[in-house]
């Protein structure tokens, strides 16, 4: 049985593990390279776990081996602390086109919905990545801009960007 749970400080080695395997495997997709963060330490991927403002999300699959990843932040862009953007979704091939994005998209806006601040996220793509598009699209998510971008690959493609508002929930 798949499942999804939220990291903790304790999975900083599995957390370096899947987004560099992410990274190694799809470079094409993220806003960062392996080259890049191959080089962080071991303080670099618990700080990010340790933040109050960030959510990462472990997929693990049947063998309890993580096998995925998504995460959730308060936006840098936006001082007012009512933004969240998604970030760092991967999951293996194996696992693909059998609807566990779905836990990823309910957690994360299950996250936003329970932060005291969080009146709406954002999310952007390579204007290329139509799987992301149709995945945003289907969770409520509606396109506001397209901005020129270049990739750490060095290709120069669209990113397209949409957002969500959300309603809160009671917790």
């Amino acid at each position: 049985m798949v499942s999804l749970r939220q990291m903790t400080v304790d999975d900083g080695a599995l957390l370096r593990d899947i987004r560099l395997l992410a990274l190694s495997a799809d470079p094409r997709v993220f806003g960062s390279s392996f080259a890049k963060e191959k080089e962080y330490d071991a303080a670099i991927w618990r700080s990010w776990l340790e933040d109050a403002d960030v959510a990462i999300f472990g997929l693990f699959d049947d063998a309890d081996a993580v096998a995925g990843m998504t995460a959730i932040a308060l936006s840098r862009d936006d001082p007012a602390r009512r933004t969240a953007k998604l970030w760092g979704s991967w999951m293996r091939p194996d696992l693909r086109g059998r609807g566990f994005s779905e836990l990823f998209y309910r957690a994360r806006i299950d996250w936003a919905r329970r932060h005291p601040e969080v009146e709406k996220i954002i999310v952007s793509h390579r204007a290329s990545n139509i799987a992301s598009m149709k995945a945003n699209q289907k969770h409520g998510f509606i396109f506001t801009h397209r901005a020129p971008h270049i990739w750490p690959d060095g290709a120069a493609e669209d990113q397209l960007f949409y957002e969500l508002v959300i309603k809160k929930t009671c917790v």
